[in-house]
């Protein structure tokens, strides 16, 4: 499965990835995404990509393209993503992706899975993260 998605702690989502194969299990991202918009509720992803194995460079573009498409919302629903990075090369796509198109909010990439609930808390003191607006 490439994707899985958690509710327990909504508004907080949490999203685990696997191995991307096709465009429809891109598909599966973005629609799940747009469906929490439909919901009309503020959420915050954290998205973890310890796992994550994409071979394809397109579906970078593909990400932008759907990011452009988000700023198009009248109202913006997610708050904030948290990413984890530990990967040299997703880091590069995910550089990639807001080099072309900046996010519809706030992004913390982040290394070390721990820095999550601090972020979520708002303490960004003695964590190590990059952030992109």
């Amino acid at each position: 499965m490439f994707v899985k998605f958690n509710y327990d702690n909504f508004p907080n989502v949490y999203v685990t990835f696997g191995k991307l194969n096709s465009n429809e299990d891109f598909n599966i991202l973005t629609n799940e995404w747009l469906r929490l918009y439909e919901q009309k509720i503020p959420f915050t992803f954290i998205f973890d990509s310890s796992n994550l194995e994409v071979y394809n460079i397109k579906y970078s573009f593909k990400m932008s393209a759907f990011i452009y498409r988000l700023k198009k919302e009248p109202i913006q629903y997610l708050e904030k993503s948290i990413i984890i990075v530990n990967n040299s090369f997703i880091q590069s796509l995910l550089d990639l992706i807001f080099f072309i198109q900046s996010p519809v909010a706030p992004v913390y990439i982040i290394k070390d899975p721990n820095s999550v609930q601090k972020i979520l808390d708002n303490n960004l003191n003695d964590i190590d993260y990059k952030y992109i607006i």
